[in-house]
């Protein structure tokens, strides 16, 4: 029971970043209710007058592999104003904040995903299909290490006129 308390915790301790961080950058930013399966969190301007919603996958202090996402990351939104920010937790201090447009994590999750199953396990069989997708720091490209607390894609979308 411990372990899915603390992974709840994990993940909720993510949301509350992405949200203290995008208040802390002049935006209003709230958590959506729990379970909502595209979002977890919306954030807009002052006057409300434009608004983006955010999903928030978090990684563990403990986990070095990467962020466990859904298969369904791959499938893309076409919502210019859907975003995905990982959070990568610190032993001390303020996390990473990785920030994407959703169908542009789609396309790399994907990418990798399809490299993945393309080469054969080490006995030489055939790798077998699973329900998840890693999104693993070993393979960032410049462009993922680029995206290290850069606000920019999501401060974009919420000042354009």
């Amino acid at each position: 029971m411990a372990l899915a308390s603390s992974n709840n915790l994990v993940g909720t301790a993510g949301e509350y970043f992405v949200c203290a961080e995008l208040c802390r950058r002049g935006y209003l930013a709230l958590l959506t209710p729990k379970n909502n399966p595209l979002f977890d969190v919306i954030a807009s301007t002052q006057d409300g007058s434009k608004t983006v919603s955010v999903q928030v996958k978090t990684r563990s202090i403990r986990n070095k592999q990467g962020w466990k996402l859904g298969k369904d990351i791959t499938v893309k939104r076409y919502d210019s104003g859907l975003f995905v920010v990982l959070v990568n937790l610190e032993a001390e201090g303020l996390p990473e904040f990785y920030v994407y447009e959703y169908d542009e994590i789609a396309d790399v999750v994907d990418k990798n995903y399809k490299a993945y199953m393309a080469k054969p396990k080490r006995d030489g069989t055939k790798r077998k299909d699973v329900d998840f997708r890693w999104h693993d720091t070993k393979l960032f490209s410049n462009d993922d290490h680029s995206r290290k607390n850069n606000w920019k894609p999501i401060e974009k979308s919420l000042v354009q006129p």
